[in-house]
């Protein structure tokens, strides 16, 4: 049997986000989310989790999208907020690393303080996964003994000792019809379940693998402050179709929250 755990990433970014998640979680197959203490939609998050018991929450590690929880001074622009990624990546070197540590605690600190049973963490962007973070990412990972995703191999980079048997990790619906806005989901059927198959066969037996999706609806905060934003409506589609659910049981794929402790 392949297992997977297929994961909504940014609950918490907005309350159109938070409606998307909680739809493919009800109606769909979503089975964990991982949520952004920072972002306005957060405190609904907490509660709509509160409400929906079965539906794993981790915390989306951020420091690229709105402001942060610390004093930060290093990690923000003029205006106070995170750069984006493309500052980031400009700005990584004069950034403080003890600031992005004690911004990521508090995000997790602030999570389970609301009573959020945290199940791992992951980051927006997979800033978590870039090389200079990985020391963080360690370190965050062994204080509070939760898994983080394992993106582009960082587990042969780094010693993480709470996995709890999550070994792969993909990207679902990064593909071109399902991306493509040219056409609705049910115009297009064919194409994008013939993509999802094409990342069903990569899946190995006895092992389970992360699935990355971004099921949203779209309110401003989504649409002007990411440019990842109108996509998203499909995915909550595709998600909620019952063709997506009968290709995970024709391929024996069980679909699980992350593993507990």
């Amino acid at each position: 049997m392949k297992q997977v755990v297929i994961n909504a990433d940014d609950f918490g970014y907005s309350l159109a986000v938070n409606r998307g998640v909680i739809k493919a979680y009800k109606d769909g197959m979503v089975s964990s989310t991982t949520l952004m203490a920072n972002m306005p939609g957060c405190i609904e998050a907490i509660k709509l989790a509160n409400e929906n018991k079965d539906l794993g929450v981790g915390c989306h590690l951020n420091i690229t999208t709105g402001k942060p929880m610390t004093d930060a001074k290093t990690l923000v622009d003029e205006n106070g907020e995170f750069y984006h990624l493309a500052g980031y990546k400009e700005h990584r070197n004069e950034m403080d690393p003890k600031e992005i540590y004690h911004e990521w605690c508090a995000q997790v600190d602030f999570l389970l303080s609301k009573g959020v049973k945290l199940t791992h963490l992951d980051s927006h962007h997979h800033v978590h996964s870039f090389s200079e973070n990985l020391t963080l990412t360690q370190r965050i990972s062994d204080k509070y003994q939760l898994p983080v995703r394992n993106c582009y191999g960082i587990e042969n980079q780094v010693k993480l000792s709470y996995q709890r048997g999550i070994v792969g990790f993909d990207d679902l619906m990064n593909y071109a019809h399902i991306r493509s806005l040219d056409k609705s989901y049910h115009a297009d059927q064919e194409q994008c379940l013939t993509e999802i198959q094409a990342v069903l066969d990569r899946l190995q037996d006895n092992q389970i693998t992360e699935f990355m999706v971004h099921p949203a609806f779209v309110d401003e905060t989504l649409y002007f402050n990411s440019s990842f934003n109108v996509p998203r409506i499909k995915e909550v589609t595709i998600l909620c179709d019952s063709a997506f659910k009968k290709k995970l049981q024709e391929n024996q794929v069980e679909v699980i929250p992350y593993p507990k402790s």
